[in-house]
């Protein structure tokens, strides 16, 4: 527990973009004491852990261990079953609660696009139940693998029309988005004649055009340039809501998701916090490596 707090602390802090001073200065306590925390030599008192967590807007359970409340319940898959020609899931049990930054791992085949693929309801389980605590049509936005994007449009004509399809729509919105995702020149140019890493910032673009309880990405960083994946990322970090990612961006990882799931033939082979992991002096990479010399 202990080893965890320290972790999400830190990772909490960073994201909130708080120095230690900064924080310290909330607290009315030293900078000392905020890095005697951070390293685990020291233990905040019950009434600053409360102050942190109100400070981080967190839970304090999700502060000491990086577990959420069952009151913050996304979705829930039961006992998920899939078959194809051959059994691609099994017995999958998951609940995503909501401020989950969710990294979903494993090997080509191993189930991860069918799992995002019966969250969103493209694919009927075999076997089990799915509990959604959301608005499927309102509430839930995703970015797939593929660019869903129509080639014969020009760039503010597809943001208007998705916009308008998610009721969003108004001129001074499209223009601010297109604009935020570095699209502004590109605004009359026609989709077929962009190049991969403008495909990409456009599907993510359109992606969150809502604000939603949760956002499905399914590799979203494939085919972008290094300028789009570094906005990808920065932006990714000021979004709303739960986050279910696939992606094996290690680098990112550590930095912005709270929890990681690796998928082994089918299984959940392992569910683990991110936090857990730091404070076990790894890396979510060399985790992964290690996890993946294990027998599944």
């Amino acid at each position: 527990m202990k080893n965890v707090f320290k972790s999400q602390l830190c990772l909490l802090r960073q994201k909130m973009s708080l120095s230690q001073d900064a924080l310290a200065q909330k607290l009315y306590v030293s900078r000392q004491s905020v890095s005697k925390w951070e390293h685990g030599d020291a233990e905040p008192d019950i009434d600053k852990l409360i102050s942190l967590a109100e400070i981080l807007a967190v839970d304090l359970n999700f502060l000491l261990s990086g577990q959420q409340s069952n009151e913050e319940l996304i979705i829930r898959l039961q006992n998920i079953s899939k078959k194809f020609k051959k059994t691609v899931l099994k017995d999958i049990n998951l609940s995503v609660y909501g401020r989950d930054r969710i990294a979903l791992l494993g090997a080509n085949g191993s189930g991860k696009t069918t799992i995002i693929n019966t969250i969103v309801g493209l694919v009927k389980p075999d076997g089990g139940r799915v509990r959604r605590f959301f608005n499927s049509s309102d509430d839930l936005s995703v970015m797939s693998q593929e660019n869903v994007l129509i080639e014969s449009l020009k760039v503010r004509e597809h943001v208007m029309l998705s916009a308008q399809i998610q009721r969003q729509y108004s001129p001074i919105f499209v223009t601010e988005m297109i604009k935020k995702f570095n699209l502004n020149e590109q605004a009359q140019v026609i989709i077929s004649q962009l190049s991969g890493g403008q495909r990409r910032r456009l599907a993510l673009l359109i992606s969150l055009l809502k604000p939603s309880k949760l956002l499905i990405l399914d590799e979203p960083t494939v085919g972008m340039d290094l300028e789009s994946i570094d906005f990808f990322w920065h932006y990714l970090d000021h979004v709303g809501g739960s986050v279910i990612t696939i992606t094996h961006d290690f680098n990112q990882i550590d930095k912005y998701f709270t929890r990681v799931i690796l998928l082994k033939n089918g299984v959940i082979d392992k569910d683990v916090s991110v936090a857990a992991i730091h404070a076990n002096n790894q890396t979510i990479e060399q985790w992964y490596r290690i996890s993946n010399q294990e027998v599944g």
